[in-house]
Order: C-alpha cells, then sequence, then structure tokens
C-alpha cells in the first residue's frame, strides 16, 4: 500500500486500497491462545460463582436509582455486597506483599462456594482450585471461608522468593508460617508480655550455659529438655554441650524449648540468675498478663489439623517428623518457635508493641524466604533461618543508630 508523497486529496485508488484493507482488518479475528481441555473445563465450572459477575456487568446506576422499588434496589446491589463481605475477609487474612488480591481483580469476586457439579464444595474447607491456568488469572479459591487464612496463604506463598537456588521447603510448611502471623493478629500484645517472653528465653539459654558449666545441674537441665525435644536431640544436646562449644549448640536449640526451659517450674530455683529474678518481679506487678493461657493466646499459633482449631495455642509439642503430605502440615502446626522468636526480638529491638503488626509479617516473610533445608528431616533449617532474620535486623538497627550518631 503506497500513501501519497504531498499533502491533499487521497486519489480513489488508493483510497480503495484503505477500504480493502480495513474490511479485511474488521473480518480477522482477535487474538486468542488455544486452551486445553483440562483449561476448558476448569474454566467451565463455577456457574455459580460467576453470575454475580455478570449480574455486576449488566448493573445500571441510572435505572436503580430510578426504581421505586426498594426491593428491587437490593437485589440489584445484592452481588456487589457479595464481593464486599468476602473482600474484606479476604484483605483481613493477606500476608504482608500479597500479590494476588493486587494483581488480579477476579480473585476476590471469583471465589466459587458451591464448588463443580461432579465434587460440590458447598460447606467444606477452602482450598485452592483451577491454579496454574492462565484463563483463570492465576486460579481460584473454593468452598465456605472455615479455612481462608491458610488458602490465601497457600495460593500467595509462589509469589515468595527463596534467597538460595534449589532451596527446599516442606510444602505445608510456608501457608502454616504465614497464617501463624495473620491469624495471630499482634495489635493486642502488651509490653509486659513481650518482656515476659524474652526473660523466659533468656533464662532458659541461662540454664544450658549452667548445664555446660556445672556437672551438678546438668541432669535436672537435660531431663527437662527431654520432655519437649526427641531423644536423638537430647543425646545430641548430651554429648555436644560443653563450654568452648555452647555457642555453636545453643545455636540449635529451638526457640520455644528455651521458652519452655525457662517456664519450667521444677527448674525455677536451679541456678538462679538476674532472669529469674526479673521473671518474678514481673509475676507480681501482672500477674493477669504473664499467666500461661495469656501467653498462649498472644503468641501462640493455630493448629487446625491437630486441634480442629483455628484458636492460636501453644501445646508444647515435639516437632513431628516430614513424611511429605499430610504429615509435613502436622510439622507445621507442632513447630512453635517463630512467634516466641519474634516475641524476643521485638523485645531486644524495642519495637513498640503498636508497630508489631506492621513489624513481625516483614519478619515473616524474611524468615520464609531464608529458609535452606538440604533434606527432609533437616528441620533446623526453619531455626538457622529465624536467626538470619534476627542478625539482620540487628545489622539494621545498628547501622542506622550509626547513621543518626553520624548525622548528629
Amino acid at each position: 500500500m503506497h500513501w501519497p508523497r504531498k499533502k491533499g486529496a487521497i486519489d480513489a485508488k488508493t483510497l480503495k486500497t484503505i477500504t480493502d484493507q480495513l474490511d479485511r482488518f474488521e473480518e480477522s479475528e482477535a487474538a486468542r491462545g488455544s486452551l486445553s481441555q483440562d483449561e476448558k473445563n476448569s474454566f467451565a465450572l463455577g456457574y455459580w460463582a460467576t453470575r454475580h459477575i455478570e449480574q455486576e456487568r449488566k448493573f445500571n446506576l441510572e435505572r436503580t436509582l430510578k426504581t421505586p422499588e426498594k426491593r428491587d434496589m437490593r437485589e440489584a446491589l445484592l452481588p456487589f455486597l457479595r464481593d464486599s463481605m468476602v473482600g474484606l475477609l479476604y484483605g483481613y487474612y493477606a500476608p504482608a506483599g500479597a500479590q494476588l488480591l493486587l494483581t488480579n481483580p477476579q480473585f476476590v469476586r471469583g471465589h466459587d462456594f458451591v464448588g463443580p457439579e461432579s465434587s460440590p464444595s458447598a460447606w467444606r474447607g477452602t482450598e485452592v482450585s483451577s491454579g496454574g491456568w492462565p484463563v483463570s488469572a492465576g486460579g481460584r479459591l473454593t468452598g465456605s471461608l472455615i479455612s481462608l487464612p491458610y488458602a490465601v496463604a497457600e495460593a500467595e506463598q509462589n509469589f515468595l522468593s527463596p534467597t538460595r537456588e534449589q532451596a527446599l521447603i516442606w510444602a505445608d510448611l510456608v501457608p502454616q508460617m504465614i497464617a501463624d502471623v495473620t491469624i495471630n493478629k499482634w495489635r493486642n500484645v502488651k509490653p509486659e508480655q513481650l518482656r515476659w517472653v524474652a526473660l523466659q528465653v533468656q533464662r532458659g539459654k541461662n540454664l544450658v550455659a549452667a548445664a555446660a558449666l556445672d556437672p551438678s545441674v546438668r541432669p535436672a537441665v537435660l531431663d527437662s529438655y527431654r520432655r519437649y525435644s526427641t531423644p536423638r536431640q537430647v543425646e545430641w544436646l548430651d554429648d555436644h554441650l560443653g563450654p568452648d562449644t555452647f555457642a555453636k549448640t545453643i545455636a540449635e536449640v529451638p526457640t520455644s524449648i528455651l521458652y519452655w526451659l525457662g517456664e519450667d517450674p521444677t527448674l525455677a530455683t536451679l541456678s538462679p540468675d538476674a532472669a529469674s529474678r526479673q521473671i518474678a518481679a514481673l509475676r507480681e506487678a501482672s500477674p493477669g498478663l504473664v499467666t500461661p493461657e495469656a501467653i498462649s493466646r498472644a503468641f501462640g499459633t493455630p493448629k487446625p489439623t491437630l486441634t480442629h482449631s483455628y484458636t492460636p495455642g501453644l501445646l508444647k509439642l515435639r516437632t513431628f517428623p516430614a513424611l511429605m503430605g499430610y504429615s509435613s502440615r502436622i510439622l507445621a502446626e507442632s513447630w512453635e518457635s517463630n512467634n516466641l522468636f519474634y516475641a524476643a526480638l521485638a523485645d531486644e529491638m524495642g519495637t513498640p508493641v503498636t508497630a508489631l503488626d506492621a513489624y513481625v509479617p516483614e519478619w515473616n516473610r524474611s524468615t520464609i524466604e531464608n529458609i535452606f533445608a538440604t533434606h527432609l528431616e533437616d528441620w533446623p533449617a526453619i531455626l538457622r533461618s529465624l536467626q538470619v532474620t534476627g542478625n539482620n535486623i540487628r545489622h539494621q538497627s545498628e547501622r542506622a543508630s550509626d547513621s543518626r550518631s553520624s548525622g548528629n
């Protein structure tokens, strides 16, 4: 097709050529990717999930406002009410750095409460379905809203980027770790409770240190340790605990066990130290805030598989082994160190309790991205990742303090 070189009217031949080209362009179909049979089947499901979206598309505000019947107006606005209520719950349990809620406008609106005809999902737990199909924009959630926090975390976990290549992370661990801080809101935590956890963890470290130095203290500490850990780990601690190896050995002890050691009443009078005296003083000053039940509610984790409830709590469990599939979720629920570690870290860094809801999810995300397990039984990789996150936060605080000092 040749265009005229000079300004002016287009001759009849050129005009006919342009018209023919435009006619051919209008006849061509818009480009679209071919769908596999699985994609077509997945997309075809969920009539009741998309029905309200079609109603929203047909909504006419001007006509609705002119409708004299309030009943008709309520019926027209009902689909928007449905999406608003579901969206509030999605947003409430959204993890730090959530992507699906921000990039996929159909994610909330596409929630399917009923499910396919062949496998109805009404009143069942929330599950991720249609994941991976481009036509579904990343998938949707089906079923009731009863397990929404875990399902949202499961949908969002693929947007996290491990810091190490080929990092091994258990399948059900990450959603559980995310749910631990999205269900358990930190805005109601009291400063006395943060201090209590930090003191108990420090008391546990001091008891292990005393066991490394004093043979008379060692049997009582190991006997208490045996109630919270596996026989293999108890033998390992007994073999490696010594004055020269204490720093390396204490790094292998989970934060939850250090907390249980500090809280153990049978060790209360063993090797008194500054932490034990402060614990006694805090218990006397704020008895209602530091009871086992109050601490369990504040820093516990939900355990729907073990307790059939999403109520946060601490069960003082030994860490279950990772056996793939269902058992890996039990491992995740039996791991109770994360929130206790964050509480002790927040007390150490002087983080205001009013800011914990902003800081803790970011710390948790950093912990997840730093996990680097070498095999399925390498659950201490979670503890190593916590320590990396804690060290990074301390270094950032030191650099910020040095920067302020040099500025002054």
